[in-house]
């Protein structure tokens, strides 16, 4: 456990505070190759779990198409940085529904060695899915 001290400066008196940070729970998941012949994705991941987030995930072979090649004009496409992998995600705004009933689906791919790691979900808080992308770490060294 690693202690952070804090030194606060006020009114001419000095106040020192230790502070403990409580290391970040790292997990770990194996998704199985869509390719049976393939290796599995094994991420590790920092914070909520995938299931709260309503994310589902795919494994691919490299070969695979990612749907990232030739998307729709329609879709919002922006690239995405984990910690050691480059990938895509777009986003898709169900327009055609009544507005209470909308919807925006959220797609992503991270780029590995060996295989693609991707994911959907039907979402309203994009930015933490993004925020949750960004700390996966690929376990076959990633793209960088």
């Amino acid at each position: 456990m690693r202690k952070t001290c804090l030194v606060v400066l006020l009114m001419g008196v000095e106040v020192c505070g230790c502070l403990r940070a409580e290391p970040v729970q790292s997990n770990e998941l194996t998704i199985p190759n869509f390719d049976p012949d393939s290796p599995a994705c094994v991420i590790k991941f920092e914070g909520a779990s995938p299931e709260s987030l309503r994310l589902n995930f795919s494994c691919l072979p490299k070969s695979a198409p990612t749907g990232f090649e030739n998307p729709a004009p329609e879709v919002k496409v922006q690239s995405i940085r984990a910690k050691n992998a480059k990938g895509h995600m777009s986003l898709i705004d169900a327009v055609q529904s009544p507005l209470a009933d909308r919807t925006r689906e959220l797609n992503f791919c991270l780029y590995g060695k060996q295989n693609n790691f991707c994911g959907n979900a039907k979402v309203d808080g994009t930015s933490t899915i993004k925020a949750w992308i960004q700390r996966i770490e690929l376990q076959d060294g990633g793209s960088q």
